[in-house]
């Protein structure tokens, strides 16, 4: 998806005094008013903030981790973690695969300090067809972090750059207030999401 003007504020909103931020995705800044849009570093930058990121592109020097398998962090812990608009695209092989879309929550949650913040921004159910194999409800974040006992900085949904007709996102904002392990996978599959 990239960071647009709402991503950008959401980052300024909640980066908390944040050292470092790890995010899924070699992200492109597309509240830029020029094309070809730069890379999200360069936001981070400006905030001071330490910039690393997961894609098995490899651009812009993304770490090349494949978010659908169990992943053991070797990369420390984060301050802040951010999803604008990849983790409805873990799969297996193209199509939804709950043990992918587990293993890349658990890599997210694990990434994540204690007293750390998580920025997610997704697809709503029933918006951008086609786009991805995991879609998101504000139903999931509630559930999610009330079995995580993560708390929630705010969560709701708007319309990416303007599309009111098919472009809504969900997002999503909590901090992780402890260190327990993330969920089962047993636990995960009762959550509220969607596969279209």
């Amino acid at each position: 998806m990239g960071i647009t003007s709402f991503s950008a504020e959401l980052i300024a909103k909640y980066k908390n005094g944040a050292k470092n931020v790890i995010e899924l995705g070699a992200q492109n800044l597309y509240n830029q008013p020029n094309l070809p849009a730069p890379y999200a570093h360069e936001l981070y930058d400006s905030h001071g903030v330490a910039y690393k990121c997961i894609d098995l592109c490899e651009e812009n020097g993304a770490i090349p981790i494949d978010l659908s398998k169990p992943y053991e962090n070797k990369l420390g812990y984060f301050d802040l973690v951010t999803d604008f608009g990849t983790s409805e695209h873990v799969s297996d092989n193209g199509k939804h695969g709950i043990e992918a879309f587990y293993n890349c929550w658990k890599t997210k949650h694990d990434l994540l300090i204690p007293g750390g913040t998580m920025i997610n921004e997704n697809p709503k159910t029933g918006n951008w067809p086609g786009h991805g194999c995991n879609y998101y409800t504000k139903e999931f974040y509630g559930e999610l972090c009330n079995a995580m006992n993560y708390e929630v900085l705010e969560l709701g949904e708007h319309p990416a750059m303007g599309n009111t007709t098919d472009g809504w996102n969900v997002f999503c904002v909590f901090k992780k207030n402890d260190v327990a392990e993330f969920i089962g996978i047993e636990k995960f599959k009762k959550l509220d999401f969607r596969t279209s």
